[in-house]
């Protein structure tokens, strides 16, 4: 894997925990399940970006 794609990966992630712990009161499960989902899409794009 590239350089650039760890930086991708670590972006995503670092911006997925920071929404998730962003509110102040509890996130329903709904959307932090769907939150995970999407981080998980996201890494996926990104290792068919820089691998093809």
């Amino acid at each position: 894997m590239s350089f650039w794609m760890w930086i991708a990966i670590s972006l995503s992630l670092v911006g997925g925990i920071t929404a998730a712990n962003s509110s102040k009161r509890k996130t329903e499960r709904k959307y932090v399940v769907a939150l995970l989902c999407f981080i998980v899409a996201v890494i996926i794009f990104f290792f068919w970006w820089f691998d093809r």
